[in-house]
């Protein structure tokens, strides 16, 4: 398989300023001359392009066979230097769209759906590879899917907000929250899937999912609705199905959350849709547990923290960072005792810096200002493992990283520090 052995590129360095000496006038004869050496200094001075400021977008990538991977990631125009080079780029090119293409190095920079990919793909160690042609750059691999393996004819392809761009990846200008797909085969199938159903359920109550070409918006029969775990999307011979509307009937048998996808052999696979499933008002996914006022007793011994660990994995505790070397992933895992069932896993990064603290939103997928030491967990998962892409390179800080599990009775684990809740410092 072929990897790509370059870093992570540096930050792009900010506008240069430039400085010169103070110089005294001694002599000022009138107030036009004055204005002449200020207007000599102004012609003198050089101006740099600003650059434009990382965006958050959504990005998915389809592989032959499994999604690699489905998330936010934050990205920005990839200037020379750094560039990006891959094994067959034959050296660093630029990604950017002023400057690739047909635009000349005209125009104003901008993020573009290849830098999304090229960040996505660093940050989750992805194998990637491209050729350097007609000043953009071909796909030629992702994870270990290869463009025309065996002369198969497949090859890489990308859809923004699911329309198809006629030029390459470094030639379509981002926007924030820009849905971006890269998919294996993206030519050979003429239909991009698109998922929809409700947000929350109740469990054991059947509900309808509504299936579509992105691209058109028609309705697709014949989808397979599939459980979607660990970048796998799972069906048989008895998953729901779409019918000429494009509808399926599901059903989720217990509560927690459950996420889908929707297959067709003419068809990249659809967008994750994760729904939770409450047991009438059970205070989860948003409802509020009915009471009739009177005070509840609890008989027996007090509930105890869910006896599960909760591992806050990918960096180490104490551990000082470069801002460039910094992690970009958050990992983590779970070890569930037998007879037990996970909801959910949560974490929480925390910053402070000079005093000021923040938390990570991971609704918003930035940092807010927050209470200093009160800890902000949202959900990142249901499964016994976890990788969480951050939204942005961290900035210079202590952070405080924290992860929980909850069962399905709503118990959570303990913090354990070192293990559960982690100390870094970035410089």
């Amino acid at each position: 398989m072929i990897a790509s052995t370059r870093p992570v590129p540096t930050p792009h360095a900010a506008p240069a300023r430039v400085s010169r000496p103070r110089a005294r006038l001694t002599v000022l004869r009138g107030v036009a001359a004055l204005l002449a050496v200020l207007c000599g200094i102004a012609v003198l001075l050089p101006t740099t392009p600003a650059s434009a400021a990382p965006i958050v977008v959504n990005l998915r990538v389809e592989g032959a066979t499994k999604t690699l991977y489905e998330g936010p990631v934050s990205t920005e125009a990839i200037s020379a230097p750094p560039g990006i080079e891959t094994p067959s780029s034959k050296g660093s090119h630029p990604c950017d769209v002023k400057d690739n293409g047909e635009n000349g190095g005209y125009g104003a920079p901008g993020a573009t759906p290849t830098d999304a990919l090229y960040d996505a793909a660093l940050a989750q160690h992805l194998a990637l590879d491209a050729k350097w042609e007609l000043n953009d750059f071909k796909i030629e691999q992702i994870g270990e899917d290869i463009a025309n393996s065996a002369n198969n004819g497949e090859y890489w392809g990308y859809s923004v907000d699911y329309t198809t761009a006629e030029v390459g990846g470094c030639q379509v200008r981002l926007a924030p929250g820009s849905e971006v797909l890269w998919a294996y085969n993206f030519f050979g199938l003429p239909h991009l899937l698109s998922l929809s159903g409700p947000a929350s359920v109740n469990v054991g109550t059947p509900f309808t999912v509504h299936v579509t070409d992105g691209q058109t918006g028609q309705p697709i029969e014949g989808a397979q609705i599939g459980q979607f775990a660990g970048g796998v999307t799972t069906t048989s011979g008895s998953s729901p199905t779409t019918d000429k509307n494009g509808n399926a009937t599901v059903m989720i048998a217990q509560t927690g959350t459950e996420s889908f996808k929707a297959t067709q052999p003419e068809s990249v696979r659809s967008n994750g849709l994760t729904i939770c499933a409450h047991n009438g008002n059970d205070g989860n996914c948003g409802t509020t547990s009915i009471s009739d006022g009177s005070p509840e007793f609890i008989h027996g011994p007090l509930p105890t923290p869910l006896p599960a660990v909760a591992h806050a994995g990918s960096v180490r505790n104490g551990r000082h960072y470069p801002r460039r070397a910094a992690p970009r992933v958050l990992s983590g895992s779970v070890e569930v005792p037998a007879g037990d069932t996970l909801r959910e896993v949560r974490l929480s990064l925390q910053r402070s810096n000079h005093g000021r603290c923040f938390a990570l939103d991971g609704a918003r997928a930035a940092f807010v200002h927050a209470k200093c030491h009160a800890q902000r967990f949202f959900k990142v998962a249901a499964t016994s493992s976890f990788s969480y892409l951050l939204p942005a390179r961290l900035p210079a800080g202590r952070y405080v990283y924290a992860v929980e599990a909850v069962n399905n009775t709503g118990l959570v684990t303990a913090p354990t520090p070192g293990v559960s809740r982690v100390v870094f410092y970035v410089k």
